[in-house]
């Protein structure tokens, strides 16, 4: 099969277990953009939420195949260095090194690594970024990943937007040491006024020397660690996933094979994308927005997976009508998922107000594959080329993507 029926993210290494708390510990390279993004994964038994932290902007841990770290941030963290206590509160934890195509001040892709563990766990999800890193968690927490329910903790942060800030709609802790002259935690809690919840920690006592002392809160372990499982036990039950109102169907191409594949799902793009456990596959360019929930308006589309011999590829029907008569017609194709994704139906060929035409071609062979499309002139160029057009009206319509 060249499209894996079921893509997930790949798990490369398992590295240890802790005998303290059952939790076995991994190290995953989570692919996005072309490259992978490595984490330190340390999952306990029936864990109760998910973890994502950051350890700074200029970080790189150099997180090993075997899990051991050799920057110097693996002790001087206060979240890296407090990882197990995490896990062995029950939260599934991820430490993000720096991505594959890059060393220093480079931002780790958090919302891949976020939908990666919610693959694992359907739970909450807590982001967790402080000094350096404050900013760049603040710009993923004005727009998180929306099917994904995030809360976000922050510790001793350093400069960020106000204006991203005053996006973030999560339940929020910031956490602070009275003495630390490089925190602006008073900026931060002054800017999240659009937080539904928002809870200042002040730190004082443990010491002020070796690793930045003060600022990576030095000895005070112990109080840190209450400070996030307090705050997230109080609140992790209370976070819900807001509704994507559109999500974007991303297209790719195989050339060996002359297929054309279709997907708004982040893990099976990011496979795609890095080109390791499924190769051949490169975007187009082309797109189109599609509904990744039902709405009074929109119709389901299903995708079919046409087996070897008939195609080995994938087919999205349009509407209950057309997903029936095509499951009736060839009952050896795999309906992998009844609603994939939404769209509005055309009458006679039209599309309302507020959506693109969307066009689809028939490949017209032995293995059968179908392209779709918003641009008329790829669809004519492909028809020239001997596919079939096909769908309503005058100007053969199949469905209406959402503007």
């Amino acid at each position: 099969m060249t499209i894996l029926r079921s893509i997930t993210a790949v798990v490369l290494i398992l590295a240890a277990a802790s005998a303290q708390a059952a939790t076995v510990i991994s190290v995953v390279d989570v692919p996005t953009r072309g490259v992978t993004q490595r984490i330190l994964y340390l999952r306990p038994d029936a864990p109760v939420a998910n973890i994502v932290m950051w350890p700074g902007g200029e970080a790189v841990l150099g997180i090993e195949n075997d899990g051991t770290m050799s920057g110097l941030l693996a002790k001087c963290n206060p979240a890296v260095r407090n990882r197990q206590a995490l896990a062995d509160h029950g939260y599934a934890v991820a430490v993000l090194d720096a991505p594959s195509d890059s060393l220093f001040f480079a931002p780790p892709d958090m919302a891949a690594v976020m939908r990666y563990l919610r693959t694992r766990d359907a739970l909450p999800t807590w982001v967790i970024g402080g000094s350096t890193s404050a900013a760049g968690t603040v710009d993923l927490l004005a727009d998180p990943p929306p099917e994904i329910p995030t809360g976000a903790v922050f510790y001793n942060p350093e400069g960020s937007s106000a204006a991203q800030a005053m996006r973030i709609r999560v339940p929020s802790v910031v956490i602070y040491h009275a003495s630390d002259p490089r925190q602006r935690a008073s900026a931060l809690l002054a800017a999240l006024t659009a937080a539904p919840v928002v809870q200042p920690v002040v730190l004082t006592g443990g010491n002020d020397s070796g690793c930045s002392g003060y600022h990576t809160l030095n000895g005070l372990n112990g109080p840190f660690v209450d400070a996030i499982t307090t705050f997230i036990d109080k609140y992790n039950a209370t976070l819900v996933a807001a509704p994507p109102t559109v999500a974007v169907a991303v297209e790719f191409y195989n050339a060996s094979l002359d297929h054309y594949f279709l997907s708004h799902i982040a893990n099976e793009i990011a496979l795609l994308d890095a080109g390791v456990a499924i190769k051949g596959w490169v975007r187009t360019g082309q797109s189109f927005n599609v509904y990744p929930a039902a709405r009074a308006d929109s119709s389901p589309v299903c995708r079919f997976y046409i087996p070897p011999g008939k195609g080995d590829s994938h087919f999205y029907g349009r509407g209950t009508v057309e997903c029936t008569a095509t499951g009736a017609a060839n009952p050896t194709f795999v309906n992998e998922e009844p609603q994939f994704f939404h769209v509005v139906l055309p009458v006679a060929g039209v599309c309302p107000a507020g959506t693109r035409n969307i066009y689809r071609v028939f490949s017209n062979r032995a293995d059968a594959n179908h392209r779709y499309m918003v641009d008329r002139a790829i669809r004519d160029s492909m028809a020239g080329k001997g596919w079939l057009a096909e769908g309503d009206g005058p100007d053969l319509v199949v469905m209406c993507s959402p503007v």
